[in-house]
This record gives structure tokens, sequence and C-alpha cells, in this order.
């Protein structure tokens, strides 16, 4: 007759868990969506004029507006009449980003029309070229 092991089967070994390091990443993505600026796209695309001496900065308190090449005013949403009307509740300091394509004769009716709104700080936003 042979002998009867009673003696407890060999333990194996536990295997790491992974919760820990997937809460690690949960967090760090938390972090980093916090953390980041999102800013929305603008409402539409504009390719500033080049300038050869650009030492002016932009103010930073100055609303963004942007002038298509199709001469349409786009601001915080809203396009032309209405554009213009958000503008004039609030007449500070504005950045114009106009396309370089734009007719200069539509440039000076769009600012003149700022400007008959009661806008009399505007900045026109260029690109920095070559000397």
């Amino acid at each position: 007759m042979s002998a009867l092991d009673f003696s407890p089967p060999p333990r194996k070994r536990a295997r790491e868990s992974v919760v820990p390091m997937i809460n690690v990443v949960f967090l760090l993505l938390i972090f980093f969506l916090m953390s980041a600026q999102i800013a929305p796209p603008d409402p539409v695309e504009v390719l500033p004029p080049v300038v050869r001496h650009a030492d002016v900065p932009l103010p930073e308190t100055a609303r963004q507006v942007w002038l298509g090449r199709d001469g349409v005013l786009h601001h915080d949403g809203l396009t032309d009449a209405a554009a213009q009307a958000r503008l004039a509740d609030d007449p500070g300091p504005v950045s114009l980003r106009a396309d370089a394509a734009l007719p200069a004769a539509d440039l000076a009716r769009t600012l003149r029309l700022l400007a008959e709104a009661g806008l009399t700080e505007i900045t026109l936003v260029a690109t920095p070229g070559e000397e």
C-alpha cells in the first residue's frame, strides 16, 4: 500500500493584476482632457496677407472676426449683419482675420461698416514674411 499524501496542493503563482495600470491610464487621460485647451475651429478658412515687419502684438482681449475671400464677415457663429450687431453691442478691440485674396474694396467696405457700428480699435492680422 502506498502512503497517502494529505499535504495541501502546490499553490499556483497569482497573476499580476492590470487594474492598477488601467486606473493610472484613465487618470492620466482625464488629467490631459481637463488641462487641454480645446479651441473651436475657425468658421471660415482664411489665408492672411503677408507683411515684412510684424512688430505690433495683438491685444489679448480682442475678439476674433473673420472675413473670407467672399467678403462674408464671421463672428461668434454669426455672419454679416448679425455679426456686426453682436460686435456693436461691445465695441472693444477686434482682431480682423481677412483673407489675402479678398479685394481691397471689400475690406474697406467692411472696415467702414465696423466703424459705423462703433468699433474704433481694429487690428488686421497678417503673417510675417521674408525681409
